[in-house]
């Protein structure tokens, strides 16, 4: 256990500043649930127990947590939140005021927003860059497809993403996905059937 005050579970209900990005404007962006996400909305954490270190500016929150900017959701079993107090080089800083620099989430990993979802052992947000990067058994939906692989870089504000392999049961190291065919409306508009769940 790190060294630091544990708070009790009636005081996990707080918000933390992340620092200001510019955003792609919505006609260059992509049209995902993940694309456009606005970073400087404040985080709201909940968890069973918060631990803050005295030193390094981090707060883990532990048990069934759950982060919330905006329309963004992460569930996980364990977040280490790094933040900035703006104290003095040298000085030591209990204070959870400040803007956050980077999250690290393990177990059970799942992020929503807007209808697509990532799931992953672990996954790490680079605030300043935007950039979620999950791993382990990756699961990404997004309309109607879903793509497997052991790496996820999802872009939060283009909403691009890339996946690299997994191993299978034949030695190779290739992504898998399920894409379903647009299919016709009585209105003539074509619109994306949801895959059917794959068979394990």
């Amino acid at each position: 256990m790190p060294n630091g005050k544990i708070l009790s579970p009636s005081t996990l209900a707080l918000a933390l500043l992340l620092a200001s990005a510019v955003a792609v404007p919505a006609a260059l962006a992509a049209k995902t649930g993940f694309s456009n996400h606005d970073a400087k909305d404040p985080i709201e954490f909940s968890a069973d127990r918060l631990e803050v270190q005295k030193e390094g500016s981090v707060a883990m929150f532990l048990g069934k947590v759950e982060a919330i900017q905006g329309d963004m959701t992460l569930l996980s079993d364990e977040v280490r939140v790094y933040y900035e107090t703006g104290a003095k080089s040298g000085e030591a800083s209990s204070s959870l005021i400040g803007s956050v620099t980077r999250i690290d989430s393990r177990g059970n990993v799942r992020i929503t927003s807007r209808g697509d979802t990532a799931e992953g052992d672990w996954a790490v947000y680079d605030v300043g860059r935007q950039l979620v990067t999950m791993g382990g058994r990756v699961v990404l939906h997004q309309g109607g497809s879903v793509v497997r692989g052991s790496r996820l870089e999802l872009n939060l504000d283009t909403g691009q993403t890339r996946v690299q392999g997994m191993a299978s049961t034949q030695g190779d190291q290739r992504v898998r996905g399920e894409f379903t065919p647009a299919t016709k409306t009585k209105e003539g508009t074509a619109e994306a059937k949801p895959a059917a769940p794959k068979k394990n």
